[in-house]
């Protein structure tokens, strides 16, 4: 498919866009947000900028997509976002067709990937594979000329993100956790080469400090994970940036060596996906490399070597009670060598997951699930005791209702205990990130945002009882042939169980999932 550009001689016009659908319901920018969402940039890179202009759209950096000038503005629209994010991506195909029934859609990442199918009966294209493959959707739509020689992340189209900088050394994850996407989509980690490495690190420039993007930073292979952090501690030696950090697992902590070997790289931060603090828990997730990762003793561990420890916490009430969760809050503030976690959330059973497959076979989904439900923020799996129980206090608690203050005074403890550990930096930022994660603030958008804003109905933190978002009734007025793309998708019905559809149009990721979930269980 050849697209004709909107004017003669003109360069062709590519506009990459993240979904996303806020689960507090806001649609205003979400600055604050750390990673942020880096596919974009680098999907960008891939395209000449000599022959083609292209500009990034994030509806996490940017706040919601709800300018009408831009949605006549590209002749190609190419989206990604996580999966339950799919509800979303079809709404903005919606806008930018209407504005300009010329425009070619194209989708790719985790949501086409957990339904092929179904995107291929709504975009125009569907990209299956990594980042690389938008080089022949990009040949193929404009000519070869507007591919990249020599593609490298357009880390300018970025703007400013308080002194962030950002590379990729790997691919994927050696492990196979059952709630996690890559494990569904069933890809092998690979390491990036050397060059490939150091494209990134240049595109980057100077930085304050550099993230590294990797699902899991130490890998499968000692010897090369060894080889990338000599690498970044080159760069950190000549003074590109003051410091580094990175995603690792559980075992890479089994082996004192290696946070010597990091420490003297220039690594300043690591975080750990510790999950949960039952081990029972952690088994059913097949998390047992994080059995040992108890937050307070790696935090110390970490702090000997002045390294600033961040993790992950999530809540499954389908297999643990009030009492059992609100004992492990407690503990966390009891201790103020302990971090608080960097992301509190609900286990989410991602489509296409041995654990979303688990399930959905159990009779744990809830009936009329929405794909849009799956964001972590509400309960979407019936719990173990009553909803009238569960709920009030899972709103309370991701609301930190009657915690704000001890929060906040946890942090400061926290940030204090590790002042002889850590530089400002550090201390600035154990103490003022618990406080901007848990007690909240006010975000500020453009009056659409706003306005988008202050007519979503109130949260009931529950997939049962959850309204719809504003977000599904058009912005403006569309034709009709678009009212579609405003209707939510359902995986389970009335009883709870899947959807004929959904089962089929997943057969394939479904397929591997349980393929993954018998492994997962024979090894238990």
């Amino acid at each position: 498919m050849t697209i004709k550009t909107t004017r003669a001689n003109a360069r062709p016009k590519i506009l990459i866009v993240n979904a996303y659908v806020d689960p507090w319901r806001c649609a205003a920018p979400m600055r604050l947000f750390i990673p942020r969402a880096m596919a974009p940039y680098y999907l960008a890179g891939h395209i000449n900028r000599a022959r083609a202009e292209v500009r990034v759209y994030d509806e996490v950096y940017h706040g919601a997509l709800l300018d009408p000038r831009l949605f006549d503005w590209p002749d190609l629209v190419i989206l990604t976002g996580l999966t339950a994010a799919f509800d979303r991506a079809r709404q903005l195909s919606a806008y930018f067709r209407n504005a300009n029934p010329s425009v070619a859609v194209a989708i790719g990442g985790p949501i086409p990937r957990a339904l092929p199918e179904l995107c291929a009966t709504i975009f125009d294209h569907v990209l299956l594979g990594d980042v690389e493959t938008i080089e022949a959707l990009i040949e193929e739509t404009f000519g070869s000329d507007c591919v990249a020689e020599s593609p490298a992340p357009r880390f300018d189209l970025a703007g400013w993100s308080f002194g962030l900088g950002f590379v990729e050394t790997t691919k994927y994850c050696n492990f196979k956790c059952a709630f996690c996407s890559l494990t569904g989509e069933g890809r092998g980690y690979q390491p990036y080469s050397t060059a490939d490495i150091e494209r990134q690190l240049d595109a980057g420039g100077r930085t304050s400090m550099l993230m590294v993007l990797d699902n899991n930073f130490y890998g499968s292979n000692r010897a090369d994970f060894i080889r990338r952090t000599e690498l970044l501690g080159e760069r950190w030696r000549r003074g590109q940036y003051r410091g580094w950090g990175a995603l690792v697992t559980g075992d890479f902590f089994k082996n004192p060596d290696n946070l010597a070997k990091v420490a003297a790289n220039g690594c300043r931060a690591l975080f750990s996906g510790v999950e949960s603090l039952d081990p029972a828990v952690l088994r059913t997730y097949n998390k047992k490399h994080s059995l040992s990762s108890d937050p307070r003793s790696l935090a110390q561990l970490c702090a000997e070597y002045g390294i600033l420890f961040d993790y992950g916490m999530m809540l499954d009430f389908s297999q643990q009670t009030v009492a059992d969760v609100d004992a492990q809050i407690d503990g966390l503030l009891e201790h103020a060598e302990t971090p608080l976690p960097a992301l509190l959330s609900l286990t989410i059973p991602i489509l296409g997951t041995p654990h979303f497959n688990q399930s959905a076979a159990s009779g744990k989904l809830m009936p009329k699930l929405r794909l849009a439900d799956l964001d972590g923020q509400k309960l979407v799996e019936w719990p173990q005791e009553p909803l009238d129980k569960v709920v009030p206090y899972l709103a309370d608690l991701l609301q930190f209702r009657g915690r704000k203050m001890a929060f906040a005074r946890h942090a400061a403890r926290h940030a204090w205990s590790r002042r002889a550990s850590f530089d400002r930096l550090q201390t600035l930022i154990s103490m003022a990130g618990p406080i901007v994660r848990f007690w909240g603030g006010m975000r500020v958008g453009t009056y659409r945002q706003m306005r988008q804003t202050w007519r979503e109905p109130k949260r009931t933190f529950c997939a049962t009882t959850e309204p719809l978002s504003v977000a599904y009734t058009p912005a403006h007025k569309m034709a009709a042939k678009f009212a579609k793309d405003f209707e939510p998708l359902y995986l389970t019905d009335a009883n709870g169980h899947l959807r004929p559809e959904i089962a089929s149009q997943t057969n394939a990721s479904k397929s591997h999932a349980l393929a993954e979930m018998r492994k997962l269980t024979a090894s238990a």
